[in-house]
């Protein structure tokens, strides 16, 4: 026992020499200020970089909002809490991959809305969109180097507020909306290779269809000019002032359940209809715009929709205060109505990490935990292992102490020990005595003990001395016998139940 509070004591002794190291070599990290460079969008992020205000703004006032913590497949088996409006904010730390964005595209495509607010939106994404190729192209961002986020303005420098293009859900209440003078501007046009493949039937054939789809792919639709941008000069030919191609004509089934024509040419198969096709129309709708620059885009996609907003300074902690700034990110999330979920998955705060640890990041109290732990394997595994010889277990002493008792009276009985006998009786006879009447065993004579036991019985005091005095006599060597013996030890548990001092009244007599 005395060895293992040794080893007890060493480890104790261990740990808080262990807690000191760890909290003495601990230097704490100062928190680096957020930088448009490398900006954390984030929901939790109170900096002027993240978007916690926004999020708690909308929380505050009653909107269905979350943090979508789960990997995106989540989106399309939720059934209980099914977010119906998805933003990712930013260039998130996790980069998305090509299953997540088909995922994602999918979902938009069964009805979802997807609000991307970046100034480099996902290319992926972007490609997702079939009949239209969409592009953000960013400005000035070179100067991003060396700007304080949190001054306004640095970053509205020379950038005018952004005007609505016409009244929507997106511009309801709006007179105008403050960006960064980084936001970029999202710009569209008729993607030809997708509309090849629909209007394969209207554009003609030979030379008259390539020139049509030549004029066509030439064309930029910005909507700060309606005009489309001059078209590059190539070779005329007779061709060339040939009519615009007609609009695709309507798909019709033939009788065969899976077999598609195209009216015009039965010849040509066509693809079989999309189930998401909802039949509205699918140009991109500019809601926002300022001096050059698209910054509020929306594109149908299937039966949802994908909405663009080219600076995420907009909703940002140090840019949602200003002007229609607030109104617009309220306008924009809550359109589409249901569950609002932010994307925190992507920005590093994914359901598969440990709370704990992110709670305790940056401070010694994971390394004392380890530490901890280590210590504990390496008890553990001490104890399973033996350092020495093999040594016999001790054996159990199985005999109860009325065992022993018995034993010892009958090896008294056998031996004769008459005289041990009586020195047992009489020293917790006069032990007890003297606890009763409160004096010192060892100080008080067996006169006066004598003379309080004859004053508590109404005895003779002298009878009493004298048996005193015959089992001291005894005790210290006087011959006996068994007859004898008995006579002394009958008188002592005599004066014992007189007293009070029986067995059965032991608590009796203390108190």
């Amino acid at each position: 026992m005395r060895n293992r509070l040794g080893i007890l004591i060493g480890i104790v002794v261990l740990i808080f020499v262990l807690v000191g190291l760890n909290a003495a070599t601990y230097v704490q990290r100062e928190k680096t200020p957020d930088t448009e460079v490398s900006p954390n969008r984030s929901s939790f992020n109170s900096g002027a970089t993240g978007t916690q205000a926004f999020y708690s703004l909308l929380a505050e006032t009653g909107r269905n909002v979350t943090r979508w913590q789960r990997p995106i497949d989540d989106l399309k088996v939720e059934r209980r809490n099914r977010p119906s409006t998805f933003v990712i904010v930013g260039t998130v730390r996790k980069p998305l991959d090509e299953i997540e964005v088909t995922t994602l595209l999918e979902w938009v495509k069964s009805g979802g809305r997807l609000i991307l607010i970046d100034r480099h939106p996902n290319e992926e994404i972007l490609n997702g969109v079939k009949e239209w190729r969409v592009a953000a192209k960013t400005n000035d961002l070179d100067l991003m180097f060396g700007v304080d986020p949190t001054d306004q303005k640095q970053m509205t420098s020379e950038m005018p507020a952004s005007k609505p293009v016409q009244p929507s859900l997106f511009t309801k209440g709006i007179n105008a909306v403050q960006t960064s003078r980084f936001a970029s501007h999202i710009e569209f046009s008729w993607n030809t290779a997708e509309a090849a493949k629909e209007n394969v039937t209207g554009l003609g054939t030979g030379s008259q269809a390539t020139a049509a789809q030549k004029k066509d792919q030439n064309k930029t639709y910005d909507f700060f000019d309606p005009t489309p941008s001059p078209e590059p000069e190539y070779e005329e030919t007779e061709y060339d002032e040939a009519d615009p191609p007609p609009p695709p004509p309507a798909k019709k089934q033939s009788n065969s359940a899976n077999t598609y024509t195209i009216k015009g040419d039965p010849h040509i198969p066509a693809d079989p209809p999309d189930p998401y096709d909802s039949g509205l129309p699918t140009a991109p709708v500019v809601h926002l715009t300022a001096t050059d620059r698209n910054i509020l885009v929306e594109v149908k996609h299937g039966l949802g929709s994908i909405s663009f907003l080219s600076d995420p300074y907009v909703v940002s902690n140090a840019g949602v205060s200003l002007v229609d700034n607030a109104q617009l990110g309220i306008n924009l999330v809550t359109a589409g109505g249901g569950l609002i979920a932010f994307d925190e998955f992507h920005q590093g705060y994914g359901s598969n990490q440990n709370r704990f640890f992110q709670f305790f990041a940056g401070t010694p109290v994971i390394a004392v935990f380890a530490q901890l732990a280590m210590i504990a394997a390496f008890v553990f595994y001490s104890q399973s292992r033996r350092f020495g010889r093999p040594v016999p277990e001790p054996e159990p002493d199985r005999r109860s102490k009325l065992e022993y008792v018995s034993a010892m009276a009958e090896l008294q009985q056998r031996t004769q020990a008459y005289d041990l006998a009586i020195e047992n009786i009489y020293s917790d006879f006069r032990r007890r005595v003297s606890r009763l009447f409160g004096v010192d065993n060892t100080m008080s004579g067996r006169k006066q003990l004598a003379a309080l036991i004859a004053e508590r019985v109404k005895g003779d005091a002298a009878e009493i001395e004298n048996l005193m005095q015959t089992c001291e006599d005894i005790v210290h060597g006087e011959p006996t016998n068994k007859k004898k013996a008995i006579d002394v030890a009958v008188r002592i548990r005599e004066l014992e139940s007189q007293l009070g001092l029986a067995r059965n009244g032991r608590a009796r007599a203390i108190k």
